[in-house]
């Protein structure tokens, strides 16, 4: 009996022994897993996407184009641009459904652009391009051969006649700002004030591409052709344009154009030129901790007009229009002076080494 207690005793005892050395070994095993896997890199938190507003134009494509590229590529946030109106881009980017608007062309939008600022949902990151000058054109020989210098010359009779429209023969035909944004209003409300609208129809297209297309189709047929552009635009390079003279901007003489931009009711008492102001850019105040390093940078990007008109004429002479991430291409490998003094060397080097690899 008593030597089967002992062989119970032993045999029990060396299974404890087994037990806890196999319990030292797991918990060795854990412990080593553990410090392996403290030792690993966690991925990466996945960056959130950076939406533009795109109200469609040549220059506002260059520009968002240039942006996409630098900041997909240099700092890694996924960027989408969104095609919407004037004024839906205003409303989504005070409330933060947009972030970022390259143009904002503030002088246009003057109410909405104050009333943000003031709440502090919009927030002015500084100058896009130097100068966005607006104004009424109608072709350089048609100026010189009629003797065409001012708004006032237009109303003449047989300067009228010279621009008439098909469908209203007793009327001439101006072709207006883009439907939905706000130069549309504005420039009736400058008609009305000046009296032209007792004599032209204003046309309002409905896209860029459209409005382009009667300028510029009138130019190369040599026809008459009245209209509204701006400037930085390849079009206005591209043809011999005579820029209307108008009374000169004042801030009182604005402020009754908005008022009758408002109010399509209300005749405004004067009326005058565009304000020729840089073109900057705004975010939403979400932005500041959604993407602060695309902030600051943002703050120092000046695109600057001329290298802008050179990129916007590029296009153009190798019909890469719509293919405007190689337009973005081109600008940031012919200005490479200018954008590497917008961020950091480390990022600098990213976007680099992205141009070297894109097509």
């Amino acid at each position: 009996m008593k030597t089967l207690n002992y062989l119970w005793s032993n045999i029990c005892g060396r299974a404890v022994l087994l037990l806890v050395a196999l319990v030292g070994v797991a918990l060795i095993a854990a412990a080593c897993g553990g410090r392996e896997e403290t030792a690993s890199s966690p991925a990466p938190a996945k960056k959130p996407t950076i939406r533009i507003v795109d109200t469609q134009f040549e220059s506002g494509w260059i520009n968002n184009a240039i942006a996409k590229f630098v900041i997909e590529k240099g700092y890694g946030y996924p960027v989408e641009t969104v095609e919407v109106t004037t004024v839906v881009g205003q409303a989504s980017l005070a409330k933060g459904d947009l972030d970022l608007n390259m143009e904002l062309w503030q002088q246009n939008n003057i109410n909405w652009y104050n009333e943000e600022t003031a709440k502090g949902n919009l927030i002015n990151l500084g100058v896009t391009y130097e100068g966005g000058p607006q104004f009424f054109i109608i072709p350089q020989w048609v100026a010189n051969q009629y003797n065409i210098k001012t708004v006032e010359d237009m109303k003449r009779p047989e300067v009228v006649q010279l621009f008439r429209d098909p469908e209203d023969p007793k009327k001439g035909a101006f072709i207006n700002c883009i439907i939905g944004w706000n130069c549309d209003a504005n420039n009736r409300a400058k008609f009305k004030a000046y009296g032209l609208d007792q004599f032209y129809n204003l046309i309002s297209p409905g896209t860029g591409a459209a409005l382009d297309a009667a300028l510029a189709g009138a130019q190369t047929k040599k026809a008459p052709v009245f209209g509204y552009y701006w400037s930085p635009t390849s079009l206005m390079g591209a043809y011999d344009w005579y820029i209307l003279e108008e009374p000169r901007y004042t801030g009182e003489c604005w402020a009754e154009v908005i008022r009758g931009s408002d109010d399509r009711s209300y005749t405004p008492k004067q009326a005058c030129a565009y304000e020729t102001l840089p073109v900057e850019k705004g975010i939403h105040k979400g932005m500041l901790t959604k993407a602060p390093d695309v902030v600051e940078m943002l703050r120092k990007m000046n695109v600057g007009l001329e290298p802008l008109n050179r990129t916007a004429a590029w296009a153009v002479e190798n019909d890469i229009q719509g293919h405007w991430d190689k337009a973005a291409g081109y600008y940031l490998k012919t200005y490479e002076e200018r954008w590497t003094q917008w961020m950091p060397a480390d990022n600098v080097e990213k976007v680099k080494e992205a141009l070297a690899t894109a097509s």
